[in-house]
């Protein structure tokens, strides 16, 4: 009994072992947890950084892309500006260039990879393209598109210092006695801003009015939309002494008051939507033209123009002037106004009715043209995931002009040089800095 008493106390005094070996296993688990959250962000970071690194690398192939393809759309120009001088003036009749196959020279559209699946390519020409495209160390692809700008009416025109001036038609090229005399006896039409507000108002509702003919679902959509209303917001955005007459509209956007730098900014004027704006940008620059190209204007520009002639006459008339088998270009503006008096029923053998469409014209400050001489280039160039996209609106001057007017702050040619101001032979003293203009002239440029 007192052994068994006694044991019982002995067990009663000593404390239980507890185990600790689950401690040390959460420990690591714990530490392991912790390494592999911070492998894991460093990972991600170095993942994230190397992203980009590869997309800025990509951005700049994009950008050195769309130059390049810029360049080649200037040379295009100047190969243009070239060969045309070569049909004309002095050394007309040296080479006899349809002027379609001239001016695909430009408007042909520029794709790069070039594509070597056309029908009819021999396979030495497929091979020496694609060994061209291997060489040339550009990565991506790229599209080159040259529109022609004086195709289109001037949003500007609106204010008075882009109306275009009258000057005599370039062809056929007049005495200077005859040219005198032109000049004197058609003076320039002075400056009307009602005029030409009202130009333009009749110039988007021949536009508005063919939609409506065309498309009976947008004709019930926009059957109260008002010209009007819109020329009020046209004005009141580009013109800062005009005063709008719905003086009580809230704008959303502030008005600039200043003219449209580019066309974009047609479609923030009040009450434009995507719809109006889809269908009166096509046919609108804001380029300043010296009027608009009777050989490059759409069917829409030249309904709107000559209100008088059918859809089938002028469907007619594209089909003439745009043939492949025949050079039917005007070589001047009479020479547009001869044609609608002999095809189009309202001017049929009628000089009076030609003439009033000529007063018509140049009240309403309309000059037509037979010469392009002003360009939009859009360059769109993808490496990758990486797009640039280049626009830019070029002038071409004449060779005369050119070798007469050179740029003061071009980049002097570094090679040895005489004297300052030193005149040549028989010559006269030019200017230590100045080199001859290269034809081209860059009015606007933005890269996107």
């Amino acid at each position: 009994i007192l052994k068994a008493s006694w044991g019982r106390s002995m067990s009663s005094t000593q404390a239980p072992k507890k185990n600790s070996s689950g401690i040390a296993l959460f420990i690591v688990i714990a530490a392991m947890s912790v390494l592999s959250i911070i492998v894991t962000e460093f990972t991600y970071i170095a993942q994230v950084n190397q992203r980009i690194a590869y997309d800025a690398l990509d951005q700049v192939k994009a950008h050195y892309l769309a130059k390049s393809a810029f360049k080649l759309s200037l040379l295009r120009l100047k190969a243009y500006q070239q060969l045309k001088s070569l049909t004309g003036g002095q050394n007309a009749g040296v080479v006899a260039v349809p002027r379609q196959l001239l001016d695909k020279i430009w408007s042909f559209p520029l794709i790069y990879p070039f594509p070597t699946t056309i029908p009819g390519l021999m396979p030495a020409d497929r091979e020496r393209i694609e060994k061209f495209q291997k060489e040339s160390g550009l990565e991506g692809n790229f599209t080159a598109l040259i529109e022609s700008e004086s195709s289109k009416y001037n949003l500007n025109m609106i204010l008075a210092q882009f109306a275009p001036q009258p000057s005599p038609s370039p062809s056929p090229s007049p005495s200077p006695t005859q040219a005198d005399q032109k000049q004197a006896s058609q003076p320039s039409q002075p400056f009307s801003p009602e005029a030409a507000r009202k130009s333009l108002a009749d110039y988007l509702w021949q536009l508005l009015n063919q939609k409506f003919e065309s498309d009976q679902d947008f004709a019930a959509e926009y059957r109260d939309f008002k010209i009007e209303d819109l020329m009020d917001h046209i004005t009141a955005w580009a013109d800062r002494t005009y005063q709008r007459k719905d003086s009580g509209f809230h704008d959303v956007v502030a008005l600039k008051q200043a003219p449209f730098y580019t066309l974009s900014e047609f479609h923030m004027v009040p009450t434009m939507s995507d719809d109006i704006y889809d269908l009166f940008a096509p046919n609108l620059t804001v380029s300043t033209t010296p009027g608009i190209n009777v050989n490059t204007m759409n069917e829409a520009t030249l309904r709107a123009l000559v209100p008088e002639i059918t859809k089938d006459e002028s469907a007619e008339f594209m089909k003439f002037r745009d043939s492949q088998t025949e050079d039917n270009s005007f070589k001047s503006e009479d020479a547009f106004f001869e044609y609608l008096m002999t095809n189009v029923a309202h001017f049929k053998d009628s000089k009076s009715a030609i003439d009033e469409l000529k007063k018509s014209m140049t009240n309403r400050h309309i000059r037509l043209v037979v010469d392009e001489t002003q360009f939009k280039i859009t360059i769109r160039a993808h490496a990758n995931q990486a797009t640039r996209i280049i626009e830019a609106l070029v002038t071409t001057e004449s060779t005369e002009q050119s070798h007469k007017q050179p740029y003061a702050d071009d980049i002097p040619d570094q090679r040895q040089q005489p004297a300052p101001n030193a005149a040549p032979p028989g010559g006269t003293a030019q200017p230590q800095n100045a080199t001859p203009s290269s034809g081209l002239k860059i009015t606007f440029m933005r890269i996107l």
